[in-house]
């Protein structure tokens, strides 16, 4: 006879047992995701441990999404989408993101229950969560917008309550794209950074110069400068003699991100489908690339010291160390595509300024591409004021 399945938020027996002197009880808990977990508890003794136990279990044990309805507890319906997130099939740091947004909500608000959940107490904790973190607070807005969605689907709510919220407005970025003295004066200061010493005396190799300088010769993101590896580069027709002489070209392809363990890997997936393309490379890049190649020790073009995938974290950590106490402290890495994008879109066009971003349309420059204002051409009409 087949064994009985442990029903979905549900656990089995509950035993109890010692170990290295502490009396524990335990069970075997029947997670959204349909995996069985053991969950085990301390205690006293073993009746303390049961009645642990217990609380744990029963907190765990979210309701099933078949059973939604306006008097569940918030928390267990973002654990019901939680599940959800985890098993579909979006990016691990995709994932990641969205969880932290759903941890947030749940501190704040798991609590009430889902007739409470009215568009001025959402609209409330937005507020608060924007008040310091505009960014954080338009993610926390759609994971609960789909959030929300489930309980539409089961008839709590006739219309999703979020979208009775006010959006919390993306600010244009107001900067200036950095010219060609300022970047010369940040790769001496990046340069002096990459061939310092660290606090334990210790000859830095952060290749900080290398890495802007790629920057600068394609306008690509940090985490796809960091999965750059030797055979994405066409070195050999910028090599030629002559007329024969063709830029060096780069695939852009993969990106350094998060997986589910939380661990920086390279995914050969971008921010977006049409992401993938081979970029031109100018030619004073080549002899980095060259020399990268002849002193390395790994297929990556820009690793950590121990030859592993580079971490976002990291490099912006060092970046803004080396900078710091200079003209140019507080600058991000971020500037330099932008910086690319503004002088492509002036000299060949804002199409071309997308393809090499990698944007699958126009809308996005508005982030990148600095626009000069000028007035109408009206000099000479105004002229005739003068008499």
């Amino acid at each position: 006879m087949a064994r009985r399945v442990t029903p979905i938020g549900t656990y089995g027996e509950i035993t109890t047992f010692t170990e290295r002197g502490t009396k524990y009880a335990s069970a075997r808990f029947r997670d959204f995701d349909g995996k069985s977990r053991r969950v085990k508890r301390s205690g006293r003794t073993y009746e303390l441990a049961r009645t642990a136990l217990r609380e744990a279990l029963a907190d765990r044990a979210t309701p099933s999404a078949g059973n939604i309805d306006r008097d569940m507890k918030l928390k267990h319906l973002l654990d019901i989408y939680e599940a959800e997130l985890l098993a579909s099939d979006k990016a691990d740091g995709t994932k990641l993101n969205y969880q932290s947004h759903i941890n947030g909500a749940k501190k704040a608000l798991g609590e009430i229950r889902l007739h409470e959940c009215t568009p001025g107490r959402l609209d409330t904790f937005i507020r608060v969560v924007a008040e310091d973190r505009p960014g954080s607070a338009r993610m926390t807005r759609q994971v609960l917008k789909q959030v929300m969605s489930i309980a539409v689907l089961h008839g709590v709510f006739p219309s999703n309550p979020i979208t009775e919220t006010r959006t919390v407005a993306s600010k244009v970025p107001d900067f200036s794209a950095i010219g060609k003295d300022d970047l010369g004066e940040i790769r001496e200061l990046l340069n002096a950074w990459d061939t310092g010493k660290d606090k334990r005396g210790a000859v830095r190799s952060g290749s900080l110069r290398d890495i802007t300088d790629m920057y600068i010769a394609t306008g690509a993101r940090t985490s796809e400068v960091l999965a750059l590896t030797f055979p994405d580069f066409t070195i050999e027709p910028a090599l030629r003699e002559g007329d024969k002489r063709e830029p060096a070209t780069v695939r852009v392809w993969k990106t350094v991100a998060r997986n589910i363990q939380n661990k920086y890997v390279i995914m050969e997936r971008l921010k977006t489908d049409g992401g993938k393309r081979e970029l031109e490379l100018p030619y004073e890049v080549v002899p980095m690339i060259m020399r990268r190649q002849m002193e390395a020790y790994t297929e990556l073009v820009f690793p950590s010291s121990t030859g592993t995938v580079r971490s976002p974290d990291n490099f912006r950590r060092d970046w803004h160390a080396a900078l710091k106490g200079s003209p140019y402290e507080g600058l991000k890495p971020g500037l330099y595509r932008k910086s690319v994008a503004t002088l492509i879109a002036r000299t060949l066009g804002e199409k071309q300024a997308a393809d090499q971003l990698g944007h699958a349309g126009l809308g996005n420059l508005r982030y990148y591409v600095e626009r000069t204002k000028r007035g109408p051409q009206v000099a000479a009409v105004l002229g005739e004021l003068f008499g």
